[in-house]
């Protein structure tokens, strides 16, 4: 597993940033999925994936 730590720290090494850059910009990223997820919109990264909220109705329990 790899966190946004892990992350932030390979963005920052590759890129001439400090950490706490690194960790700004992959926090920035995040908040901005997750803004687009609130409003109703599907973001696309290619080659990683599609994030959007799907409404899935409920399940009978046992």
């Amino acid at each position: 597993m790899t966190t946004t730590n892990e992350i932030a720290d390979k963005i920052a090494g590759e890129h001439g940033l400090t950490k706490a850059q690194g960790k700004a910009i992959v926090e920035a990223v995040i908040a901005s999925i997750t803004e687009a997820a609130v409003a109703g919109n599907e973001t696309s990264l290619p080659g990683f994936g599609k994030f959007k909220v799907k409404a899935t109705p409920e399940r009978e329990a046992r």
